[in-house]
């Protein structure tokens, strides 16, 4: 027997030579031969497996891995090679279990973590596969892959600390890895580095011209930041080899809703879900199709869009940020300031620095919109969105021992002293500073809508600033929140079920009442229907509000948004367009979804004096 043993054994070294050559249907015609003349040689039935995987005959695949594991169900690779075959045919359920079985048999094998990861990624189970990722990469520290793939979860999962440095040692051990720098530039994207995003994108793309990832990836940039032609030119030209990729599609149908050609871009959104794509990507196609169908005035298709993408969205993020609990939280922490004591604190102290403008109100409430407008008038200067309450929030919370008060009653807030409030601004214009050179005699706008939940705290370390408050139908603002794909924090994971906005529409909104009550805020509302409707003298109130007067220059405020660059938001592709009408009152073509939540709604309806809001047309 030992003559035979030897002889196969020769066979199969050359049998492996091949397929390391990539000569697949040589290195798979050995194999067979072997299978002949050895049929209980269930590695070999494996290795046929693997390689049917790898000519994209799946079922073949699946049925020679079957063989191999009926001769030795213990056999990890056959499970292994088994559960690529079945994720390959998007038999997801089986794959997991066959990856399953693999680690159980091999838990050492570094490989089958990974796949595991890969395939629970797919399935949208983010902090699984973060862990079988991290298993891979402490079974084989140098895992390229493995750390690609682990960076690209914590990116979306925003540990953006975590990720740059798993990121950043990925590239280490290979600066030319397409995949790797593409995942890099997600990254970067996510941190507001827009440049440096498409930097590393087109560098994935010049070391492999056939990437399809690096070439939906700079289409989607190219027409985030507003370069159309480009976007247009790239997208046409790979469509033509990959027509069903599903994150050239995405991109395509982006590109297709800024022309406005709805019918070809839900066409795009329809293709790709029929190629069973991840569900990160499902649920951005089924949250741009809502909107578009809204567009077509089919609510119900519209709204059915929306629960799914929603759902597949918060199923891989929720257990990394909450279901936005923690800021409803965060919001009683701050409202119980709100007290007598802090209305009766009358002394206010004196800054060395200009007042900001605060833009506040909530999110979808046109806030962006007010933004381009300001910043296209010559005094003033506008920020957009970024963390400088946020800064000093938490300088406060750390000079008063996470905002607890130093003796029982007392209020942290009302009892700041002047050389405190002197460290809040610094800490404020320190972070102000990282995002926009304010040029001398500017006045800066920060905008930031749900710094609404704050505004006494801003009240008490900047008594003479003014306030903008933006105010749109409470219906329309919890209807545009829950239709937007934001960027996920703790707030914004409020924004996948009708009812969890309402309530943190009704927590927020609840804030600004007590303050304008308690607290003399300086401050002017703008309503957005008004502002739509009777742009100029909405504009001129506020212009002379802020005490800066009429200017020409805010007319083009869409041009001058054209011109800025990228606007971070999800209305980017709309403040660059002429004011539009359409989503005005779009909530009653929803009347009935919400029935539920108008009971939280309806005081803020009436207060913001929306009762008598009329029908649509």
């Amino acid at each position: 027997m030992a003559k035979p043993n030897v002889l196969i054994r020769s066979k199969k070294n050359k049998a492996v030579e091949l397929l390391n050559a990539n000569r697949l249907h040589e290195a798979d015609a050995a194999f067979a031969n072997i299978c002949q003349s050895a049929p209980a040689d269930y590695e070999s039935w494996a290795m046929r497996g693997l390689i049917h995987r790898k000519l994209g005959l799946y079922p073949e695949s699946a049925d020679f891995s079957r063989r191999a594991l009926a001769l030795n169900p213990r056999y990890d690779q056959a499970h292994q090679v088994l559960g690529q075959a079945q994720q390959s045919m998007g038999r997801l359920d089986e794959a997991l279990a066959s990856y399953r079985k693999a680690a159980e048999l091999c838990p050492d094998d570094a490989k089958t973590h990974y796949l595991l990861a890969n395939a629970l990624r797919e399935r949208g189970a983010a902090d699984d596969a973060v862990r079988h990722y991290r298993e891979a990469v402490r079974l084989q520290p140098d895992f390229v892959e493995a750390l690609s793939n682990l960076g690209a979860v914590l990116t979306v999962q925003g540990e953006v600390l975590e990720a740059a440095r798993v990121l950043n040692h990925a590239v280490s051990l290979n600066p030319r890895a397409p995949q790797v720098l593409c995942n890099l530039g997600h990254l970067l994207l996510r941190d507001g580095k827009l440049d440096e995003a498409l930097d590393r994108y087109q560098r994935a793309l010049t070391l492999d011209p056939d990437s399809l990832d690096a070439a939906a990836n700079i289409t989607a940039l190219l027409e985030k930041v507003g370069r159309l032609d480009e976007a247009r030119e790239l997208v046409e030209k790979t469509l033509q080899s990959a027509p069903t990729f599903p994150p050239l599609l995405l991109a395509a149908a982006k590109l297709a809703r800024r022309d406005k050609r709805v019918d070809e871009a839900i066409g795009f959104l329809e293709t790709l879900l029929v190629q069973n794509p991840d569900s990160e990507t499902a649920g951005e196609a089924h949250m741009l199709l809502g909107p578009l169908y809204d567009r077509k005035g089919d609510a119900n298709r519209a709204y059915a869009h929306l629960v799914e993408g929603n759902r597949l969205v918060a199923g891989s993020i929720l257990n990394n940020v909450g279901n936005g609990s923690r800021y409803l939280k965060r919001i009683e922490s701050m409202r119980r300031y709100l007290t007598p004591a802090l209305a009766d604190v009358t002394r206010a102290v004196p800054s060395s620095e200009p007042s900001p403008v605060f833009l506040l109100g909530f999110a979808r409430s046109g806030t962006t919109l007010l933004e381009q407008i300001l910043d296209s008038h010559p005094a003033l200067s506008a920020l957009e969105e970024k963390p400088t309450v946020s800064a000093m929030v938490h300088a406060f919370e750390a000079m008063t021992q996470g905002g607890q008060a130093a003796a029982e009653g007392d209020n942290a807030l009302a009892s700041l002293t002047a050389a405190q409030i002197e460290v809040l601004r610094a800490a404020y214009f320190a972070e102000v500073a990282r995002h926009i050179d304010l040029a001398p005699g500017a006045i800066l706008v920060d905008k930031m809508p749900l710094n609404t939940v704050n505004v006494h705290l801003i009240w008490r370390v900047f008594p003479e600033a003014k306030i903008i408050l933006a105010i749109r139908h409470p219906c329309d603002v919890c209807l545009s929140c829950f239709m937007q794909n934001f960027m996920i924090n703790e707030a914004m994971a409020s924004f996948f079920t009708l009812e969890s906005t309402a309530e943190v529409y009704d927590q927020v909104m609840k804030t600004w009442l007590l303050a304008a009550a308690s607290l003399p805020l300086n401050y002017h509302r703008v309503r957005y229907e008004d502002l739509v409707a009777n742009f100029e003298g909405e504009t001129r109130a506020l212009l002379d509000f802020l005490g800066v007067g009429w200017d020409e220059k805010v007319r083009g405020h869409t041009e001058h948004a054209m011109q800025r660059g990228t606007i971070n938001t999800p209305s980017y592709h709309q403040v660059t367009q002429p004011i539009y009408q359409h989503a005005k009152y779009r909530w009653k073509r929803y009347a009935q979804q919400f029935e539920p939540v108008m009971p939280i709604l309806e005081p803020y309806i009436d207060y913001f004096g929306y009762s008598d809001a009329p029908d649509l047309n």
